[in-house]
């Protein structure tokens, strides 16, 4: 009696594993060897063929490039100028704006939407800017090595020359992008200098008028030397006058006061003491007198020397600034010019094919688990 139903129960046992080894194979060809042959097809048959364009570039100062590794080093600080030229032509390459002048100058649209490529890879008509954006952040690529401090640039595209072609044009616009600006940081370097130096030529200028309008105003070329001038002149005058009373005094110790020598001397006397008084009074007299004069025209003096030294001092620095903007000009420096593909670069048919294989088994597995879960929790 209890054969025949051990026979039984073995019999629903091994139907049981035939009934899960039947949907494991069902899974297993529905979800993992399904996708893999439709992704071996694609791979194999249908999938275009890409090739890849290489260049390789650097950014050097025209003083020479930095010591290798400072480029890193310096450029993990904040504001570093050493780093901070390399992120912009990074940035520039990647932008949007460098995939409108490749959509506007060298028919980007036209060659990845091209319908005779497979569907999977080409660019779809429909495709928003952002769409092509992403587009084209898939198809180019570029590198930084921080210790040499090149960036090497990788384009994708359908045919060896097109590859080459937007390869070159990335290049030269990124060429024009660091040109314009080192021209921009040099101008904006000379121009502040320059400025100063007008405006030290302008208070130099105003300064100098100055002077030639108090020089018509008091007929006086130069204010200081004439006073030294006429203090000259009075101290010869001072001297004769006491020289004069001298003598006038020793005729008076042995002359008459009337004598006609004696007259004589004291109008000489007086003619000296008058001419003395005239030109102290040309010193220090009022208005047109000689320190009247100083008085105006030293401040002037004072000034056109400090607008001397201003603009000497703007004039070196201008020739400073000349001199640091054209060492610091920077330039693009062509490493490797961009390659022309002679075999195909993608897409990568083993790889591809394993990957969905991997990707559909993994797949398969996380949904087995998942199902067995669900159906241990119902039977709860």
């Amino acid at each position: 009696m209890n054969a025949p139903r051990e026979l039984n129960a073995l019999g629903k046992a091994a139907a049981v594993r035939r009934a899960r080894m039947r949907r494991l194979g069902v899974r297993l060809a529905l979800f993992v060897l399904l996708p893999t042959f439709v992704a071996t097809i694609y791979f194999c048959f249908v999938a275009s063929d890409q090739f890849e364009s290489v260049a390789a570039f650097t950014i050097q100062n025209a003083d020479g490039p930095t010591a290798p590794g400072m480029d890193f080093i310096l450029g993990s600080f904040p504001g570093s100028a050493v780093g901070r030229d390399v992120l912009i032509v990074q940035e520039h390459v990647l932008s949007r704006s460098m995939l409108q002048y490749l959509r506007n100058e060298h028919g980007f649209d036209e060659h990845y939407a091209d319908e005779s490529r497979d569907f999977v890879s080409r660019l779809w008509k429909s495709a928003d800017s952002e769409d092509i954006y992403r587009y084209y952040l898939r198809r180019v690529s570029l590198e930084h090595d921080s210790a040499s401090g090149v960036l090497t640039l990788r384009v994708r595209a359908f045919t060896p020359e097109d590859a080459e072609r937007f390869a070159k044009a990335i290049l030269h616009a990124s060429e024009r992008m660091v040109n314009q600006m080192s021209d921009d940081a040099r101008r904006d370097r000379l121009s502040l200098s320059e400025a100063e130096v007008r405006k030290a030529e302008e208070r130099l200028s105003q300064a100098r008028q100055k002077i030639i309008e108090v020089q018509r105003e008091t007929s006086e070329l130069n204010p200081v030397q004439s006073a030294a001038t006429v203090e000259a002149i009075r101290g010869s005058l001072e001297a004769q006058l006491a020289e004069a009373r001298a003598e006038l005094s020793a005729m008076l110790a042995v002359m008459h006061p009337d004598a006609p020598k004696v007259q004589a001397q004291k109008r000489r006397v007086a003619s000296l003491a008058a001419q003395a008084a005239r030109e102290k009074n040309r010193m220090v007299g009022g208005d047109g007198t000689v320190g009247n004069s100083i008085a105006e025209f030293e401040p002037l003096l004072l000034e056109k020397e400090f607008a001397e030294q201003t603009y000497r001092s703007a004039i070196a620095s201008l020739e400073l600034a000349r001199l640091e903007a054209s060492r610091q000009h920077r330039y693009l420096v062509t490493v490797a010019e961009p390659s022309k593909p002679d075999a195909r670069t993608h897409p990568l048919r083993v790889q591809g094919i394993f990957t969905v294989f991997l990707a559909s088994l993994m797949l398969l597995g996380i949904g087995t688990l998942i199902m067995a879960s669900v159906r241990e929790h119902a039977n709860l």
